[in-house]
């Protein structure tokens, strides 16, 4: 499998270039101004972070202004949430971790099994997924972690969290029989929305899998449907007449765990999935989709409502 790029990169332009981008985002552009730009581009409409009222607008604000908190950096992380789930008791809901190093330097490929799942513990997407080590190029691989080490994850979505975590690489154990993630949404500690994500069934060795989200209620009653363009075909046109979609018969431990997890915080999703009839936590997520996700005015109002904003009287 052939991953480099056919242009190689001049190591000492890339690193000015990556200097030169986190100057401007950082210092010349600033955080807030930089959420503005990219609200109004995506939405068409002038973020309000005085008076917020949806629920992108709260996540938006959330993001700016509380994301950073000491215990929401230590659970989003992607280590850190081991040392999380600990606190709270919960250690049992994580996925084996086979290493962490701080470099890609440190990885010792030769050890490694030959599954695995090697993730950049403070980004999004930053996801490698190997089932057949046999056959990949290692030096392919480091390629693309190494390009993944260089980078500054959230500087261009506002995300100024993801920076005050350690950058570090997370390997963890290859878990079989995955075909949808739940993701329950955690309004000021109680549950409100569910999003099923049914993967396609193609394995994507980097990132985010192609997917359909299936946004439902409690009771699994669709709200809204979701899908890469390519997947909303005739073959799987029947998500479209859905009303109510199954839901695990572990979500009422969704719910107890969920619940568990997502206490002291104004909003958090909490992502799980089932592998092999066993659960497991995948995530916990305070800004999803940069608070950039397109929802219904309907689930606008109703979760900006649910959400009580710190500063906001009980």
């Amino acid at each position: 499998m052939q991953l480099k790029s056919k242009i190689k990169k001049i190591p000492y332009i890339e690193s000015f270039y990556r200097n030169a981008q986190y100057i401007y985002y950082k210092h010349i552009v600033g955080e807030v101004p930089q959420a503005k730009r990219i609200f109004k581009k995506t939405f068409g409409y002038d973020l309000n972070l005085n008076n917020p009222k949806t629920f992108t607008e709260k996540i938006n604000y959330l993001k700016l202004y509380y994301a950073s908190e000491e215990n929401a950096v230590l659970a989003g992380d992607k280590v850190g949430l081991h040392e999380f789930l600990k606190k709270k008791n919960v250690i049992d809901l994580t996925v084996p971790m086979l290493n962490v190093v701080n470099s890609v330097k440190k990885i010792k490929w030769d050890r490694l099994p030959n599954q695995f799942v090697i993730k950049k513990s403070n980004a999004s997407g930053f996801n490698l997924i190997v089932e057949n080590r046999k056959k990949l190029c290692i030096e392919d691989l480091k390629e693309i972690l190494v390009s993944w080490e260089k980078q500054v994850y959230g500087l261009t979505t506002a995300e100024p969290h993801y920076s005050k975590m350690p950058s570090r690489f997370i390997i963890e154990e290859y878990l079989p029989n995955i075909d949808r993630d739940w993701k329950i949404f955690f309004c000021n500690g109680e549950p409100c929305m569910v999003e099923a994500y049914l993967w396609d069934e193609q394995e994507k060795m980097i990132g985010h899998r192609k997917t359909v989200y299936i946004t439902t209620d409690l009771q699994g009653k669709v709200l809204q449907i979701d899908a890469d363009e390519e997947l909303l075909t005739e073959s799987n046109s029947e998500y479209e007449a859905l009303r109510y979609i199954d839901l695990p018969v572990q979500f009422d431990q969704m719910i107890e765990y969920g619940r568990i997890l997502a206490a002291e915080f104004p909003f958090v999703r909490v992502d799980f999935f089932i592998s092999d009839d066993r659960l497991f936590l995948g995530e916990l997520t305070f800004t999803p989709a940069a608070g950039l996700d397109n929802y219904s005015e309907e689930i606008e109002r109703w979760l900006g409502k649910k959400i009580r904003l710190p500063h906001e009287k009980k």
